[in-house]
């Protein structure tokens, strides 16, 4: 029976912490960039997501890049009036961080950055974004670069959702200063 009661103590006192902590979001001004719901809830930050149109990005992981970054940018499909252009272009590099030793490589890690470019009207507003993914290296090639290619098709998802938060971020700063 002491072990129930200390049980049940232990939990009220967790429930009462949690919802002192709601209650101190509540009220320290913790606004959604991009939520539903309320006439300040960035809506219009999502508006200028949708305004932006996104440039075509070189090679076969820029078109991978430029498809994620319409996704999470234009949901209902590209602006037909595009207050703002993004341009993209990303580096990418690979290191062997596995080694046997007879020298054979079993891990290696590669690291995509992203430098964009958000243009508004004569101005504009540089965004760097970097993603790390780490995959096995195969004796058998065909294995190796499909490891290789999952890799980087987890950096780019990375990349898409991190430059959508900075420049969705931006746009509602821009707004508070506004006023």
């Amino acid at each position: 029976m002491r072990s129930f009661n200390a049980k049940m103590d232990r939990r009220a006192v967790t429930l009462l912490g949690l919802g002192g902590a709601v209650l101190a979001l509540s009220g320290c001004g913790f606004r959604p960039v991009y939520g539903t719901g309320g006439s300040d809830s960035g809506v219009d930050a999502m508006e200028d997501l949708e305004a932006t149109k996104i440039n075509l990005i070189e090679d076969r992981e820029g078109q991978v890049l430029h498809n994620l970054l319409l996704d999470r940018f234009n949901p209902k499909g590209r602006p037909t009036k595009s207050r703002y252009t993004l341009d993209v272009t990303l580096n990418f590099s690979t290191v062997d961080r596995g080694t046997l030793i007879d020298a054979t490589v079993t891990r290696a890690e590669l690291t995509v950055i992203a430098e964009a470019a958000l243009t508004i009207v004569e101005e504009t507003k540089l965004f760097k974004s970097r993603a790390v993914s780490t995959y096995s290296v195969s004796t058998s090639d065909y294995a190796a670069e499909v490891a290789k290619k999952n890799a980087l098709d987890r950096t780019l998802v990375v990349i898409a959702d991190d430059l959508r938060i900075q420049i969705a971020t931006f746009f509602e700063k821009q707004r508070l200063l506004k006023g």
